[in-house]
């Protein structure tokens, strides 16, 4: 673990300055994004988050950079706590889930579409990871049309104690389900 990297994250904050000055490091330094990963998947370092903040900024550029970790992200991802590594997590499973050429493997593309479902189950889940799985999901009910009742039961169900943002999110997919 390179601590100069390590030390930059966990004293950044969620500032666009902070957080794309450590992306530049790690794609000025390939081999950091190991590092980034492991801070990322480790559930007890109280800074996980900060290095998910910028996972994923990395995943919205080229989520094909995260392919060598993506395996260990989607076993990791299901289990955060933590607010903002959830829904920083929900961008890179949209992210990776949605990047051409594919990357992902069958297994894997299930693992995101599991997560999710999960997401949009738990009442526990803040709006945003929610709109992130709703738009994961429409994604991939291309190829799995069972996700297309699926998300209409699910969309169905709450809708009016729903927020606006998730409303807005919902329309979005509904659209999509009527084409």
């Amino acid at each position: 673990m390179n601590m100069n990297f390590y030390k930059q994250i966990t004293t950044g904050n969620a500032g666009l300055k902070c957080r794309n000055a450590n992306i530049k490091r790690v794609l000025d330094a390939p081999e950091l994004l190991h590092d980034l990963v492991q801070i990322a998947t480790n559930l007890s370092d109280k800074n996980q988050h900060k290095a998910i903040w910028i996972v994923e900024m990395l995943a919205e550029q080229n989520a094909a950079i995260l392919q060598p970790y993506a395996q260990k992200l989607l076993d990791t991802i299901p289990q955060f706590k933590h607010e903002s590594a959830i829904r920083g997590s929900s961008r890179i499973v949209l992210f990776m889930s949605k990047f051409e050429p594919i990357f992902l493997t069958e297994a894997q593309q299930q693992t995101c579409i599991e997560i999710a479902l999960d997401w949009l189950i738990n009442d526990q889940i803040k709006v945003a990871p929610k709109a992130n799985a709703l738009y994961t999901l429409a994604h991939y009910m291309k190829k799995q049309t069972w996700l297309k009742d699926e998300l209409r039961e699910i969309i169905g169900k709450d809708f009016a104690q729903q927020s606006v943002a998730y409303k807005a999110a919902a329309k979005v997919v509904l659209k999509k389900l009527k084409a």
